[in-house]
């Protein structure tokens, strides 16, 4: 009996270790017949087309973001982008006592990058290294100004009967104009390029009154501000209702503009983790001590980029973007983020939805689900090829995102990916979206989105079929959505909020008769059947 049992988990174990290699495979193979046993059955694999179309966004939602994007990018294929920042800046607390004969020693604006430990870490003298590549695009300079505008951030939407959300747009430096609404420069430089370098932090050594190296902090935007200035606004309003509550705070102090402006035709946009707890507006000062006469006392206040919080983008593009033809569908599908374009997919053509309809060549699934097995089910992209060079590697980490464009949800296999990585994006959710790859052979590179489940329950339990959505990406882990502008089309009316992050572009060959058969976008399935 040992031996049975011994035997067993040896194939047990087998059986683990050879799937864990099939699903670490960027061309994924297929759970073949061997599996189950030649004998009984077979496994067997159809190719079907599927319509794939272009749709051109309208400016697109960007408060609630996540993160944002701040600089210009210039695009090879697409063109320019522009992306400032609006934000409210509110304290931690309220009511404060800054105490008698304040002094303003510092005043830091500190924004974190999304940085990782580089692979050369640790330096010669022990210090850690990082690298921000994953959320920087161009390494030029650009001018950056911080303003205070007077432009009131609304919580509520003023035409709205019923208190609706206020939602801010891509184009609202175009219907507000930010510029006219400034007050005060709070900090400029013309030449700013972020940078990967740990930022030393230095303190006093009160017995030798020299200053040392503290600690060293990961990579941010962080500058220092007037502390006048500051002083004057803040400290000296300790006794005023501007800093008595928050509805007085961000009708006194509304917001804050961070202004990109290009300075060639190159130039570099940064992620900001302004949602971080260590992106802030900080006050450093002192106050004569209430315990020791002559003495003084530290105190800091701090002020967060909560509230409300978008992104304005402006767009330059040397190409025309505008909505394909969903009934024979496109050559070229035009994947670009931001207020870009996003490809638009029916799985089976041009059916009737909404009556779960599919082509007669794929009946037979329906009419064999009780003994037939869908193994896997894949989307196969081609990319462009035109749009790059052999050397070229702009794309080489781009990622595509699906979903479920009726519901506006991901479809059920990226709920099952177990590749999910939450610290890097990159090499998430491989198994359903899939990694840009070729076979070396000199191919196109192509994506290959696994959706087995979503079509095991169209085929095999009568779920649904409906458009998808398919959308360029930095970090597949988001699935939260944004609105599109006056959208008119009612089967895309937002848009994932991954694709807005991206300011890049991508193109991928569409379905129409014009694409060449072997870089045409296809469904391919493999099922298992029992023998003849």
């Amino acid at each position: 009996m040992k031996k049975n049992l011994n035997a067993l988990k040896l194939i047990f174990v087998v059986l683990i270790v050879t799937l864990s290699f099939i699903a670490c495979d960027k061309d994924y193979n297929t759970i073949g017949s061997d599996i189950i046993g030649d004998k009984n059955f077979v496994t067997s694999s159809a190719i079907f087309s599927a319509t794939s179309y272009n749709k051109k966004l309208n400016p697109v939602q960007t408060n609630n973001l996540p993160s944002n994007l701040l600089g210009f990018h210039n695009d090879p294929v697409y063109g320019n982008t522009t992306a400032n920042i609006v934000t409210q800046l509110l304290p931690q607390v309220y009511s404060v006592d800054f105490g008698e004969n304040t002094l303003v020693d510092s005043v830091i604006l500190s924004i974190p990058y999304y940085s990782k430990v580089s692979a050369d870490s640790p330096d010669e003298n022990g210090n850690t290294l990082y690298s921000i590549s994953d959320s920087l695009y161009g390494d030029s300079p650009i001018k950056l100004s911080v303003y205070r505008t007077d432009y009131f951030l609304r919580n509520f939407d003023p035409q709205s009967e019923f208190n609706d959300p206020q939602y801010y747009y891509s184009d609202a430096n175009s219907t507000i104009n930010f510029d006219n609404h400034i007050t005060d420069l709070l900090y400029e430089n013309p030449l700013f390029t972020p940078s990967s370098d740990a930022i030393p932090i230095f303190e006093i050594n009160e017995s030798t009154g020299v200053y040392e190296e503290k600690e060293r902090l990961a990579p941010a935007l962080r500058v220092h501000l007037d502390a006048d200035y500051w002083k004057e606004v803040i400290i000296d309003k300790q006794d005023d209702t501007e800093l008595s509550n928050q509805n007085n705070f961000i009708n006194y102090f509304r917001s804050l503009y961070f202004k990109a402006e290009a300075i060639s035709t190159e130039g570099n946009i940064i992620m900001l983790n302004m949602a971080s707890t260590s992106a802030n507006i900080t006050i450093y000062y002192s106050k004569d001590s209430v315990v020791t006469e002559g003495e003084r006392d530290p105190g800091t206040y701090t002020m967060t980029f909560g509230g409300i919080r978008f992104n304005t983008l402006e767009n330059n593009f040397n190409l025309t973007l505008e909505d394909g033809d969903s009934d024979l569908g496109d050559e070229k599908l035009y994947l670009k983020g931001g207020e870009g374009s996003m490809a638009v997919i029916d799985l089976f053509g041009n059916t009737d939805l909404d009556g779960n309809d599919i082509p007669d060549e794929l009946e037979e699934f329906k009419s064999h689900k009780d003994d037939w097995l869908i193994n896997e089910a894949n989307l196969v992209f081609y990319e462009d090829e035109d749009m790059y060079t052999p050397e070229d590697d702009y794309h080489k980490y781009d990622r595509v995102y699906l979903y479920d464009a009726k519901n506006n949800n991901p479809v059920i296999d990226y709920f099952i990916d177990p590749t999910i990585n939450e610290i890097n994006p990159i090499n998430s959710r491989v198994v359903h979206l899939g990694q840009r790859f070729n076979d070396d052979d000199g191919t196109p590179y192509r994506f290959k989105i696994r959706i087995t489940e979503y079509i095991n329950s169209i085929l095999l339990k009568d779920s649904t079929n409906t458009r998808l959505g398919l959308v360029l990406s930095t970090n597949v882990n988001t699935i939260q959505n944004g609105k599109i502008k006056g959208s008119e089309d009612q089967n895309v009316t937002v848009v994932p909020s991954a694709s807005v992050l991206t300011p890049k572009g991508t193109i991928l060959y569409g379905s129409n008769n014009n694409v060449p058969e072997n870089k045409r976008v296809y469904l391919e399935i493999f099922y298992t059947e029992p023998a003849n």
